[in-house]
């Protein structure tokens, strides 16, 4: 993956408390997060029943004040450090910029909209500590709007790189108690080896926002590492299933990126018949949803088409790191559509309430 970039520097003072090391960092992205991410960072705080652990809170240069009121809180607060990145560095770029800053065995990474449990870390830190072939573990991400019902139990990760959150809006008993494989983690939380991620150079940062937690699924898988998600954990999330132009350029443009950089020629062609499939549903959601859309779609082929040297370069390097084969890798990644989420996004109209990127 992308080597962390060392120009943009996080400043601002670092409150970490000295003395035994955490065994878990916590890092919390915030872009404009104001109330959310207070009350996100409040739960953390609150939480005595977990392992030995630190917070860290990535400010990706918002203007709402936020960055103001964190650097406030973590006065008073010596397992609460904030870092300011200067730039927007996108969702990856910001656990790049609290990479070299954490000290945790485990990274626990968080959306700025997570309410996590007491004591979520524990059952998440027994099953990495257990079992050594295990890269990433997920929590139960629970609806905010309905704790009784699944946001995510991790992802199902399509073999044309679409990834879809499993058993979405279904009730919570459905997941059970004991730790399953999944194809994938969900981004808005979840917990990896740090060292692991160290060596695949940090979290590729390219696609700035969106899909980058499938790319991550994909390396662990060409790593040989394994994927669980862990009911004992909960954690709600304010999610609400929604898309917008933007999100649609830079979720297909970092899946046609993903794909190239990931899979040799043989293996790409011959999951030409199956993209073909995708790329038509991609293209009628599309043509359902306007011409922005239809913009946006074409976009993410010509940033693919700027950018063949880059993906080749990209190839090279996993191909050094990788642990599995092309075939080794999509074996078991999933053949289904879930038509119920293509029904809920189509059925969208207007402009969505989740349009919050800022450049």
């Amino acid at each position: 993956m992308s080597t962390p970039r060392t120009g943009d520097a996080p400043s601002g003072d670092l409150r970490g408390s000295p003395g035994t090391e955490p065994l878990v960092s916590v890092v919390v992205v915030n872009y404009n997060g104001g109330a959310d991410v207070a009350r996100s960072i409040a739960g953390l705080l609150a939480d005595r029943e977990g392992p030995e652990s630190e917070i860290l809170v990535v400010d990706n240069a918002s203007t709402d004040g936020s960055a103001d009121q964190l650097a406030s809180l973590a006065e008073g607060e010596p397992a609460l450090r904030l870092l300011r990145s200067p730039t927007n560095r996108g969702y990856a770029g910001a656990v790049n910029v609290a990479l070299p800053e954490a000290r945790g065995r485990y990274l626990a990474v968080l959306n700025m909209d997570i309410a996590v449990t007491p004591g979520w870390l524990v059952p998440l830190t027994e099953v990495l500590e257990a079992d050594p072939d295990c890269g990433a573990v997920t929590p139960l991400i629970l609806l905010a709007s309905d704790p009784g019902r699944i946001n995510a139990a991790g992802q199902n990760v399509h073999k044309t790189g679409l990834g879809f959150n499993r058993w979405l809006g279904k009730p919570r008993e459905t997941a059970g108690s004991e730790p399953f494989l999944v194809t994938g983690v969900h981004g808005a939380a979840f917990v990896i080896r740090r060292e692991l991620l160290e060596r695949m150079g940090g979290w590729d940062e390219t696609g700035f926002l969106y899909h980058e937690d499938v790319q991550l699924s994909w390396l662990l898988r060409l790593a040989g590492r394994g994927i669980r998600c862990v009911p004992a954990s909960t954690v709600s999330h304010d999610y609400h299933l929604s898309m917008f132009p933007e999100k649609l350029f830079l979720l297909e443009r970092n899946r046609a990126w993903m794909l190239a950089t990931n899979l040799h020629l043989p293996a790409r062609l011959a999951l030409l018949p199956l993209r073909a499939v995708s790329e038509l549903m991609m293209w009628g959601y599309c043509l359902l949803r306007g011409p922005s859309f239809l913009r946006a779609k074409l976009r993410s082929y010509r940033w693919i088409a700027a950018n063949r040297s880059r993906a080749r370069a990209r190839r090279q390097f996993l191909d050094a790191a990788r642990s599995r084969s092309d075939w080794q890798l999509l074996r078991g990644l999933r053949w289904s559509y879930p038509i119920d989420q293509f029904l809920t996004l189509g059925r969208e109209r207007g402009p969505s309430r989740r349009d919050r990127i800022g450049r």
